[in-house]
């Protein structure tokens, strides 16, 4: 079966569907991933197919429009920078919306990321079958709030319900305007743009995937049948990843590490400060770290401290398990591997979902209380970092490391997937 899987964002977005997407070509199906052109070398170096977008990433996330829409510290400031976003970005989706249209025309089934959700439109246009698969909740329900709101004080069933209405309304208001103004130009058919394709995915009994645990957010008993919550969805390796010898020496020759990175977040304007703070907590707390830089240019001209190396892109699958405490931003992705490595984490959120992922990781008990990086202090990180080295915190994230181990989330993924095609197609 042909396969298409859509998703446009960072790394850490991507990572997730290249997992999904090697346990169905394992399967034997031919599998496409199309997502931003920045990617390309990356999908094709575990010999997937790839559909380049004409969309860098990078260059968006550098952009000073983007740049404020990311300071957005509350869901409200957040959803409003979004809704607002820019004239340009706004055209690029327009583009976009073609590209996909034209890279999963000749697919059997197309699987597509909440944030892209153009695929089940055209699967209805083209019967074709469409599948939602996402890595952070998005499905309704009383038992928490929407992933936007869970850091902020819980208020009881109706404002969870509440908090996934709003959310569920931005989010498909995100991607609106470009799917239809693409569909009134293009396709020009009749289609119900009324309903997110969320609420119309699941009401027509369409396969949504949730590619999380259910340690992390519990999998409601009043959803629908057609709702699978698999584990996250993690990479084991990565293909042609050769460690730096500097940073395989470093770890190697002393006592475990601390990672701390920030991912796609860059620290353009306060890269020294964040260092500058980064060191005076580890000689408090006597530790050693690998600094990750991310998208952040390495700029620092100083000599730094033998208890400290900077790295640029690394594969966190080889990395995290040979660390004593992971510390990041909280991306979906990052916190999946963090986690499934058994460590320790403490999660410095920036915006969107991070902050949820940090008060899960406190309320497992496998890290500290998170804060935000615009709260980012000696003493707070060095109190995170002594939290963090708690035996009880250590054993708790063991644990769950374990348990995340076995949930072998893509091969379920896969499982299920064929399963429900089987139905649909005889003779898979």
């Amino acid at each position: 079966m042909k396969i298409a899987i859509t998703t446009v964002g960072t790394r850490g977005d991507l990572q997730p569907y290249v997992a999904l997407a090697l346990g169905l070509k394992n399967a034997g199906h031919d599998v496409l991933i199309v997502s931003a052109k920045n990617e390309e070398t990356f999908v094709r170096n575990y010999r997937l197919d790839f559909y380049s977008l004409d969309v860098d990433i990078q260059q968006i996330m550098d952009a000073g429009d983007v740049q404020e829409m990311a300071k957005g510290s509350n869901p409200f400031k957040f959803i409003l920078s979004h809704l607002k976003g820019s004239k340009s970005l706004k055209a690029l989706m327009v583009k976009t919306q073609s590209e996909i249209w034209d890279a999963c025309t000749d697919a059997d089934l197309i699987i597509f990321h909440p944030g892209m959700p153009l695929g089940f439109f055209l699967a209805k246009e083209k019967n074709k079958i469409a599948i939602l698969a996402t890595p952070f909740p998005v499905v309704s329900t009383k038992e928490y709030p929407s992933i936007l709101f869970y850091a902020l004080p819980k208020l009881g069933r109706y404002y969870n319900l509440l908090t996934h209405f709003i959310f569920n309304k931005v989010f498909w208001a995100l991607s609106k305007s470009a799917i239809k103004t693409f569909w009134d130009t293009t396709i020009k058919s009749n289609i119900n743009f009324s309903t997110s394709p969320l609420k119309q995915q699941i009401k027509t009994g369409g396969l949504v995937l949730n590619g999380y645990s259910e340690l992390l957010f519990a999998h409601s008993t009043q959803w629908a049948n057609n709702i699978y919550t698999t584990g996250s969805w993690i990479i084991d390796t990565e293909p042609n990843f050769v460690p730096p010898i500097e940073l395989d020496n470093f770890i190697t020759n002393g006592e475990a590490p601390i990672y701390i990175g920030f991912g796609s977040m860059k620290d353009l304007n306060s890269f020294n400060k964040t260092l500058a703070i980064i060191m005076e907590a580890l000689a408090i707390t006597k530790q050693r770290a690998v600094v990750g830089l991310g998208w952040t240019t390495n700029n620092y001209k100083e000599k730094l401290p033998d208890n400290i190396i900077l790295v640029e892109s690394v594969a966190h699958t080889w990395l995290f398990p040979k660390m004593k405490i992971v510390i990041h931003h909280g991306g979906a992705g990052t916190t999946a591997t963090g986690l499934r490595a058994g460590k320790p984490t403490i999660i410095i959120p920036h915006n969107a979902d991070q902050p949820a992922w940090g008060q899960r990781v406190y309320e497992l008990g496998v890290g500290p209380k998170p804060f935000k990086k615009t709260n980012l202090s000696v003493a707070k990180l060095a109190h995170a970092i002594t939290y963090s080295l708690k035996p009880n915190v250590i054993e708790n994230a063991k644990k769950l490391g374990q348990q995340l181990l076995n949930e072998n989330a893509v091969q379920k993924a896969v499982h299920i997937i064929e399963s429900q095609l089987s139905k649909k197609t005889p003779g898979l």
